[in-house]
C-alpha cells in the first residue's frame, strides 16, 4: 500500500536571499588555474533547520534539490523538494512526510520528465525507519510512495534510475540475524518502475557493514561504495562491490590502514571506476579528502589525499567533461568557520588544477556537485546564517570560466592496504517487501 504523502503545499513561503559568503583559496596553497567566479548564491530556509542534500540541473536549464526540512511540512522533519530556475528563482516546492521524521537523501530525474525520490521515513513502515521510494510528475506530484523494511531500521540513502526503467536503492539495514549476517548490513533494492520489488540483498560479515552510493555499470550491473568492519577491534574500511544485474557479487574489495577510512561515492569511468570519500589513516590531517582510481578489477590505479591539520571530508565525486574530476565536501582546516564547503577539482591523473572554500564564520557543509550544460557547476549544501542556530540550504552556482595558473595544491599519494575478496554472508532478502 502507498504511503500516504501529508503536507504537500503548492508553495510554501520561503526566506529566499543572497548569501554573501567569503571565498578562500586554502592558505597552504593555491593551484594550477584560479576557481571559477561565483555567479550566484541562494539560500532556502525558514525560522528553523533546513539542509539541502542533492541537486541535479533539469532539463529545462533549472535545478532541483531534494533536502530536509524542519521549518515546513508536517512533522519534526519533513522531505522537502525545490525546483528553480536557471537563475536559482523558486518556481515551486514540496514537502513530504508524515507526523515524525521523513528524510529525503537522494534524487534523480527521470527519463519520463519527473523525479524519483530515495530516503527514510518513521512515519510509516514495519520498522523504527524504512526505506522510502516516492515518484513524482514533473510538478512534484505523487505517482506513488512506498515503503520498505523489516521491524527494525531500513535506510535508502541512493537511488537511482536504471537503463530498463526501473530503479536501485543503495542503503543499510539493522535488524535480528534471522535475514541479514551482523548487526548493519549494506543493502541492495532493486523495483521494477512501479516501485514493485524485483529482489533485495543483503551484503555483510558478523559487525558493521553499509553501502552509501551505487552506479549501474556498462555491463547492466552494479558497483557500490560503502564500509565494512572486518573485526571487532578494526576500525571502519572503505569497501567497493561489484555485481551482476541480479546482486550476485562479482568481486569486491576493502580499502584501508589503522584508521577509520570511507568511500561515500563511485562512478564508473572509462577504463575503470572513480570513488571518493575521507580517510583517517592517510594524508595530514584528522580526516582528508581521498580520491581513488580503480581498474575494472577494484584494483589500486592510483590514490591521493588532500587537505590539512583539521577534518576534510569528501562527500561525492563526479568525472568532468574535461575527463578530471571534482569533489565536493567540508573542511576544518581552511576556511573562515567551524566548517567550511569546499571544492577541489582535479585532472584525469588526480593533480588537483583548483580548489576553493565557500563559507562563513559559522557552520557550512557542501554535499553534492552537478556539472551544468555551460561547463560550470551547481552546488548544494547549507550555511548557518549570521546569529542564528539554524541551518539554511544553500544553493551556490560557478562559472565556466577558468583563469590563468597560479601556485599547486599540495597532495599526498598513500600506500593503500587492499584486501581482495572478505568473506561475506549474503542474504536474499525473501522476508523483504514494499508495502
Amino acid at each position: 500500500m502507498a504511503a500516504k504523502i501529508l503536507g504537500v503545499l503548492p508553495l510554501l513561503p520561503l526566506l529566499v536571499s543572497i548569501s554573501l559568503l567569503a571565498f578562500s583559496l586554502s592558505p597552504i596553497n593555491s593551484s594550477k588555474s584560479t576557481p571559477p567566479r561565483v555567479e550566484w548564491i541562494k539560500t532556502y530556509g525558514g525560522l528553523r533547520g533546513d539542509v539541502g542534500w542533492a541537486v541535479r540541473q533539469t532539463r529545462d536549464g533549472g535545478y532541483i534539490i531534494i533536502g530536509t526540512t524542519s521549518s515546513y511540512g508536517e512533522g519534526e522533519y519533513d522531505a522537502w523538494l525545490i525546483k528553480t530556475d536557471e537563475h536559482g528563482e523558486v518556481e515551486w516546492n514540496r514537502t513530504y512526510g508524515g507526523v515524525k521524521w521523513d528524510v529525503g537523501w537522494s534524487l534523480e530525474e527521470t527519463s519520463d520528465g519527473g523525479y524519483i525520490l530515495a530516503g527514510e521515513t518513521s512515519s510509516w513502515g514495519s520498522g523504527h525507519y524504512d526505506i522510502w521510494l516516492i515518484k513524482l510528475s514533473s510538478r512534484g506530484d505523487e505517482e506513488w510512495s512506498l515503503v520498505y523494511g523489516w521491524p527494525d531500521w531500513d535506510i535508502g540513502y541512493c537511488v537511482k534510475e536504471l537503463r530498463d526503467g526501473g530503479y536501485i536503492v543503495a542503503g543499510c539495514t539493522r535488524r535480528t540475524r534471522i535475514i541479514g549476517s551482523g548487526y548493519w548490513d549494506a543493502l541492495l533494492l532493486r523495483v521494477d518502475p512501479l516501485g514493485r520489488v524485483l529482489w533485495c540483498k543483503t551484503y555483510g560479515g558478523p559487525y558493521e557493514d553499509g553501502a552509501w552510493h551505487v552506479s549501474e555499470t556498462r555491463d547492466g550491473g552494479l558497483v557500490v561504495a560503502g564500509y565494512t568492519t572486518i573485526s571487532a577491534d578494526r576500525l571502519a574500511d572503505a569497501w567497493v562491490i561489484k555485481t551482476d544485474e541480479f546482486g550476485d557479487v562479482e568481486w569486491d574489495v576493502v580499502y584501508g590502514g589503522d584508521g577509520d577510512d570511507w568511500l561515500f561515492s563511485i562512478e564508473e569511468t572509462e577504463d575503470g571506476y572513480i570513488a571518493a570519500g575521507a580517510t583517517g589513516s592517510y594524508g595530514a590531517g584528522g580526516y582528508d579528502f581521498w580520491l581513488v582510481k580503480l581498474d575494472g578489477d577494484g584494483e589500486v590505479l592510483w590514490n591521493r589525499t588532500y587537505g590539512g591539520a583539521g577534518s576534510d571530508i569528501g562527500w561525492l565525486v563526479r568525472e568532468t567533461k574535461a575527463g578530471g574530476y571534482i569533489i565536493i565536501g567540508g573542511t576544518t582546516s581552511y576556511g573562515e568557520g567551524d566548517w567550511d564547503i569546499w571544492v577541489v577539482e582535479t585532472d584525469e591523473d588526480g593533480d588537483p588544477l583548483w580548489n576553493q572554500t565557500y563559507g562563513g564564520v559559522g557552520r557550512d557543509r557542501g554535499w553534492c556537485i552537478d556539472e551544468t550544460v555551460d561547463g560550470g557547476y551547481i552546488l548544494v549544501g547549507y550555511t548557518t546564517p549570521k546569529n542564528s542556530k539554524y541551518w539554511d540550504a544553500i544553493l551556490l552556482k560557478l562559472s565556466p570560466e577558468r583563469h590563468h595558473p597560479g601556485r599547486i595544491l599540495t597532495y599526498v599519494s598513500a600506500t593503500l592496504t587492499a584486501a581482495s575478496s572478505i568473506p561475506l554472508v549474503i542474504g536474499c532478502g525473501r522476508r523483504f517487501r514494499g508495502r
